[in-house]
Parts: C-alpha cells; sequence; structure tokens
C-alpha cells in the first residue's frame, strides 16, 4: 500500500488504502428477454422477436421458493428482487458494511444449444450488465458471463472484456458443464483468464445438455441441489488431474454458493487416493489439496453451518488454511443463515479480516482509501 500526501486548506492530510469489503456473489435478474434488444445486432434482435422473445432465465431457484429471495429484499411491481439496479444496490449495500459487489448474473444463455446465439447472447448479456448495472454505481463488479458450449468463443468474450472494461474482474463458469472443465478441449478458457489476470468463478448451474447428477435424471429439486456438490467435486478433481494448475500456474477459482464444509474431507481422500495413482498422472507432483489451498478460494454462502459457535474455527482448522474463504452474500437468494452470522463462529478477529477483506483482495486487487491522520 502507498500512503499519499496531500496538502490541503493549509493541513496536511494523509492518505493511505486498505482491503475493501468484497461481496464476492450478488446476482442481478435479467426481467425479460428483451432488455437485451439494445445490445443484439439487428439480425440477433429479429431472431429473438420472431421467436416470440424467449427467456433464457433458469430455474435454479424456482421463483416462490423459499429460498428465491429474501422476504425482506426490494421488490419489482411483479414481487422480484434484484430486477433493477436501484434495488440491489439498496439492498447489497444497505449496512454500509460493504464496499464492493461482484455480479454473477445466472442468466442461462449456456443452455443456447446454437453457437453462434450463445456467443451473441453473451456478448449482449454482458453489455448490458455493463451498461445498464456497472455505469450506474462505481461500488458494482462483475463477472464475464461466457458462451461455455464453444471454448474458443469463450476465450475471445474474455479477451474482449479484459480489454474493454476493468470492472469485470472475474470469468463465470457453471458447475454441471458439458464436459469436465480440466478437459483439454477447455484450455482455451483457463489460457485467456490466465492471459487476462482474472479468476475463474465456478457457480451451481449448469448447461443441461445431459441429466445433472452422473447417475441421470432427479425427480425432486432438492436432489438437484443437493447434487451440485458432486458436480463441483468431479470439476476440482478434473481441474487438478488434468494438469490445468501446472499449465496455467496463475489460475485462481472461485468455488461459488455449494458451501465449503464438505471441502476437508474431499481434500483428505483427494490426496489419499492421489499417492495410490500417482503413476496415472506424474504431471501434478505435489498434493491435491495442497494445489487447491493455493489456486481455490469458496464463497460463504450458503455458510454451511459456520455461525455456529466454534464450529467456523473449526472447518477453517480442518481446511488448513485461512486464506481459502471469501465472503459472500449470495443476494438475493435466501439461505438458513444470514450472510454475516458466520462471525458467531469465530472469535478471531484476524480470520475475520481474511474472510471480509484480504482473501478477496489478493483475487481482486480492490482497495478502499483510508484518512489515517490530519496534522497542522
Amino acid at each position: 500500500m502507498v500512503a499519499n500526501v496531500v496538502a490541503e486548506n493549509a493541513h496536511t492530510v494523509t492518505q493511505s488504502v486498505r482491503p475493501a469489503v468484497v461481496d464476492c456473489d450478488v446476482h442481478p435478474i435479467l426481467s425479460s428477454s428483451t432488455a437485451l434488444l439494445p445490445y443484439l445486432d439487428e439480425y440477433w434482435g429479429d431472431q429473438l422477436v420472431a421467436a416470440l422473445s424467449p427467456t433464457y432465465e433458469p430455474n435454479y431457484h424456482p421463483r416462490g421458493s423459499a429460498i428465491a429471495q429474501r422476504p425482506d429484499a426490494t421488490q419489482d411491481k411483479e414481487g422480484r428482487a434484484a430486477t433493477t439496479v436501484e434495488g440491489l444496490v439498496k439492498d447489497v449495500f444497505a449496512d454500509g458494511f460493504t464496499d464492493f459487489a461482484i455480479l454473477n448474473c445466472l442468466y442461462a444463455v449456456q443452455q443456447i444449444h446454437q453457437p453462434r446465439r450463445e456467443a451473441a447472447h453473451a456478448r449482449a448479456l454482458n453489455t448490458w450488465i455493463a451498461r445498464d448495472w456497472l455505469d450506474h454505481d462505481p461500488r458494482l463488479r462483475a463477472s464475464i458471463v461466457v458462451p461455455m458450449g464453444t471454448p474458443r468463443a469463450a476465450a475471445d468474450e474474455i479477451a474482449y472484456w479484459a480489454a474493454q472494461d476493468d470492472r469485470f474482474v472475474q470469468v463465470l463458469l457453471l458447475g454441471q458443464s458439458e464436459t469436465l472443465l480440466g478437459r483439454e478441449s477447455n484450455w482455451p478458457i483457463w489460457e485467456a483468464a490466465e492471459k487476462a489476470g482474472l479468476p475463474v468463478a465456478i457457480h451451481i448451474g449448469g448447461v443441461f445438455r445431459q441429466a445433472p447428477t452422473s447417475v441421470g435424471w432427479p425427480t425432486t429439486y432438492l436432489e438437484w441441489y443437493v447434487g451440485q456438490q458432486a458436480n463441483l467435486e468431479a470439476q476440482l478433481c478434473s481441474i487438478v488431474s488434468e494438469g490445468i494448475l501446472q499449465k496455467f500456474p496463475a489460475t485462481k477459482i472461485v468455488v461459488t454458493e455449494v458451501g465449503f464444509n464438505w471441502l476437508p474431507p474431499f481434500l483428505w481422500k483427494f490426496d489419499k487416493l492421489w499417492k495410490s495413482y500417482r503413476p496415472d498422472l506424474p504431471w501434478v507432483d505435489r498434493l491435491p489439496s495442497e494445489l487447491i489451498r493455493e489456486h481455490v478460494r469458496f464463497t460463504t454462502a450458503p455458510s454451511d453451518g459456520a455461525e455456529e459457535p466454534g464450529r467456523l474455527d473449526s472447518i477453517v482448522d480442518r481446511m488448513g488454511s485461512d486464506q481459502m474463504l471469501v465472503y459472500s452474500s449470495d443476494y438475493p437468494h435466501n439461505h438458513h443463515s444470514g450472510p454475516r452470522d458466520i462471525e458467531s463462529g469465530t472469535h478471531d478477529g484476524a480470520l475475520l479480516d481474511r474472510i471480509y477483506r484480504q482473501n478477496a483482495a489478493d483475487l481482486y486487487n480492490l482497495v478502499v482509501p483510508t484518512t489515517s491522520g490530519k496534522a497542522e
């Protein structure tokens, strides 16, 4: 951090910066597909209108379900939260605690299984985020939504926004992909993200070209939601085993909205079996747990019970690192505990400071000014 000395009215004010409090998972909602029309070219706009403006709004959190939105969230005329920048900003920054919020838009362009249409809608969606959201409040940042169906097109989208707009601070992928994210076909995405210096967020959700579990289609929402953890375990196993972290060593990953209490036993099993099968992947020259601790972060919502007294301390101890958790509210979604209830799980102020500030600062390099003193 560099301190600046500013002369003002014959007084000297010493200014510095501190790591920002970053809410790493906030969801703006596209209220209507027609909102993309100003950002689609004539051909794709005509296609959208001709198809009676179909929506690609996913059903990851069914409207009307308890998890879909908080009861106290600011709502639009249809009773929906997070559809306007004014409502989202009012709610997310209400208590004055959060400095920046990262928008992860889950509008499912990844479920458009026509490559050119998917790429056009991803570009339009990112432009909508920039113009209709980021332009309206300097505290907002965003993830780049990419056309996952064509990794080269996804890489082009990353390169485009990395060059255009530094308010896009990470890349957004979905946990249920058509192919495991470590596969060589997906390497253009990792290469582009590393070149741009951007973390990659892997969020629950999917492309739904195939069943969302490894053994077929569930019949209830509960099965789908619980099963997302298994998808993220498979993705982390793939990313490590396929050598992504060796080939693209600057890679940073943020596992988003899948909890984190499951991580310690997963790391234990991954290490145990790696020791048995090392000849199968000689390029993985370190324990998988060491690689994951170095390269992967997890958002704190849902909290996985970490708000219970002493529970956060216990989970972090079993993780083996205080650098793996980053704060999130998952706004407007409604989990069993509030975003900052994790404070009840520890008396360690330094740990909370890492979760709220330093770990995210290491990812996004977001800081805010402070005034450290004033003298004659």
